[in-house]
Parts: C-alpha cells; sequence; structure tokens
C-alpha cells in the first residue's frame, strides 16, 4: 500500500491486510470455478460464499452491508494485482482509502474504514469513476442550467391521459379496492421532514443515478424550507409532495426541465427531490454515504440528507420500483405553486379509454 510501514495509518493497514486475504481467498476458490462438477454446480458458489463470509467477519464492521461472496469475478476485484494505492484520508473516526483499479476502466475503489472496538475495521467499498472529493457538476456548468429556469416559467397542460387525475385526494386518508385483484388497503398520509433549498432550483430524478444526470425542474420556487409528506398503501409509497403554502391545488401541471418532459424514469427504485445547485455540487462521497443510509433503512422508505450549506434533499422508495413517474405542480387559486408532487401510480387505475383516475 505504501512505502513505508511505520508512516501507514491503522486504515492502510487494514485494507491491505484485506486485499491480502481477499486474493488468497479468490486463488483458493478459482480452481473450483475452472473445473466444474456439472452433477454440482452450485459447489464453487457455496465455498466462495463462505470464504467470502470467513474474510468479511475478519475485515469488515458488524453492521457493514457488503456481500463479497455475492458473485465470483475474474479477474479478482480486489488485491494486490487488482488495485494500486492512490491515497489515504484520516479523521478521528474514520478514515478513507483510495485505491485504483488495474482494470481498463481503472475505477476507483474507496475504503471508507471505522473504528470498531478500538480497531479499524471497513465498512463499505465504493466505486467510483472519478475523485470521490470533487463535486459531480463543475459551477460554470451548474449555472448554465439555472439561466434556463425562472419563477414565472409558464404552466403547461396536463396530457389528456393524465387529465382526470386528482393529487388532493391522492394525499387524502381513506380506504380503497383495487379493482384487479379485489385487495384493500389503508391509505395513510404522514409528514416525513422538511425539504430545504437555499436556491429555489428542485430536481427529480432516480436516486441511485449519479447526480450530474440532474437537470432543473424549468419553473422555480422561492428558496426556503418546506414540508413534505408521502401518502401509503398496500404497504408502498404512493406518492411524495412537498408543500410550499398550505393553499389547496385548484389545477395540476407538468413539472418538466426544459426542453424535456415531466416523468421521472426509475431503474434503482428510489427517487429523490433536492436542490438541484446543492445536489449537482455534492461530492460522490457525499453521495454515497447517503445511498448507503438510504439502502440501510426500512422499507418502503424515506430519507432526508445534508446538502451542505444549499440544503436538506428527500429520497423515497418509488411504488413497486422501477418504472415511469410523473411529476406535477399543483397551482392554487391564485395562480401560485402550491405543491411539487411525484406520484409513484399506486392509487391509480385506467379505465376502458386509457385515462388515468386515483382509487
Amino acid at each position: 500500500m505504501t512505502s513505508s510501514s511505520e508512516s501507514r495509518h491503522p486504515a492502510e493497514e487494514r485494507v491491505q491486510e484485506f486485499m491480502a486475504e481477499f486474493d488468497a481467498q479468490w486463488h483458493s476458490a478459482a480452481p473450483a470455478f475452472e473445473n466444474r462438477d456439472p452433477a454440482n454446480p452450485l459447489d464453487p458458489f457455496k465455498l466462495w460464499h463462505g470464504l467470502m463470509a470467513q474474510t468479511t467477519r475478519n475485515h469488515f464492521t458488524d453492521s457493514s452491508t457488503i456481500a463479497l461472496g455475492q458473485s465470483f469475478d475474474r479477474p479478482a476485484q480486489y488485491g494486490p494485482d487488482a488495485e494500486w494505492f492512490l491515497r489515504s484520508e484520516g479523521h478521528e473516526n474514520v478514515a478513507y482509502v483510495l485505491t485504483q483499479s488495474t482494470s481498463p476502466l481503472a475505477r476507483i475503489h474507496e475504503y471508507t474504514v471505522r473504528v470498531q472496538s478500538e480497531d479499524w475495521k471497513i465498512s463499505a467499498i465504493t466505486d467510483h469513476s472519478s475523485d470521490p472529493i470533487l463535486p459531480f457538476v463543475d459551477r460554470v456548468s451548474i449555472d448554465a442550467s439555472v439561466q434556463e429556469c425562472a419563477v414565472g416559467a409558464p404552466f403547461t397542460e396536463m396530457p389528456e391521459a393524465e387529465a382526470q387525475l386528482d393529487e388532493v385526494r391522492n394525499f387524502t386518508d381513506r380506504e380503497v379496492t383495487r379493482a384487479r385483484d379485489g385487495e384493500t388497503s389503508r391509505v395513510e398520509v404522514s409528514g416525513i421532514g422538511t425539504l430545504v433549498t437555499s436556491t429555489g432550483v428542485l430536481t427529480v430524478l432516480d436516486f441511485g443515478y449519479d447526480n450530474d444526470d440532474a437537470h432543473p425542474l424549468s419553473r422555480t420556487v422561492n428558496p426556503g424550507s418546506y414540508p413534505v409528506d408521502r401518502v401509503t398503501a398496500f404497504g408502498r409509497n404512493a406518492a411524495v409532495r412537498v408543500r410550499f403554502s398550505d393553499q389547496t391545488p385548484v389545477a395540476w401541471h407538468p413539472a418538466s426541465i426544459p426542453g424535456s418532459g415531466h416523468v421521472v424514469g426509475v431503474d434503482a427504485g428510489c427517487v429523490v427531490i433536492a436542490d438541484y445547485v446543492g445536489y449537482a455540487s455534492m461530492t460522490r462521497r457525499d453521495k454515497a454515504a447517503a445511498f448507503d443510509n438510504f439502502t440501510a433503512i426500512e422499507r418502503p422508505a424515506t430519507l432526508e440528507f445534508s446538502l451542505g450549506d444549499a440544503g436538506v434533499g428527500f429520497a423515497a422508495d418509488s411504488g413497486y420500483g422501477d418504472g415511469s413517474y410523473p411529476v406535477y405542480w399543483g397551482e392554487d387559486a391564485n395562480g401560485e405553486v402550491a405543491e411539487l408532487v411525484v406520484d409513484f401510480m399506486v392509487l391509480v387505475a385506467a379505465d376502458d379509454d386509457g385515462v388515468l383516475k386515483h382509487m
């Protein structure tokens, strides 16, 4: 890892020990994968799973969610031949050890190492495409994107198939029955936290995507702190909303990004609402930590996470998981924005003409 063992931080020593053990375990298991017994196709994986369980116990924190035994990669993903040391950063109870993969992709492995019972143990390994302490997007690019947005950006009309959706009804406590299977569920609305935006420029996208995939919504709101609610049904998050006032919306409009639509594509089963400038400026390290926190909590999950001085973002499991989910502005009787809603379509059904309505 480094040229002098005397100068090594204990976290570096832990990572080096892990790399050596992983490499030895990999070479121990490789022959079983190369010479499989057709009658026992799972034997190599059972062997590998057992070896990695031992390695995890030896080198990782009790709370780590790493799953080293989930797959067997060729060549080895970790080890002295698979990566080389870049640098380490030591703090009081946490340290970061960075290595670079020797593969053609040259990914950066960031080992997060924490103190557990007076010993340093690895809590997570995160892969990055570039330096994790740099922001996802540079300030010039962020400012250029923000220039396309305005507080008075015109509302647009709802698509015909969505025109009869009623998000006020969606966020109403009630009991519903699904027509397709007859299952009944209680619909419950609850407050889940506060969104804080320092710029009023918001973004909505898949929380699993890198932050440089974020784009701002065309219409902006006043900077400030706003309550966030969710509605749950059938054991799922059915929708989330941000309330910008106490006014009840009387009309709904697509919340679009400049030059694009109002539907969020989701591949990681979760959505984020955040201040665009703060979210695009996050470092890869901070985003990875927020996402790890999100994956560790009870489902259906929601999570507040810090954007530093830029505000507080919000993430939520998206209904039944991956899919396409519309985002709407709720307009009050005075023509002002009262709400922003992401509808996960859990409480929506289509009639015979394909028109969507809330149950």
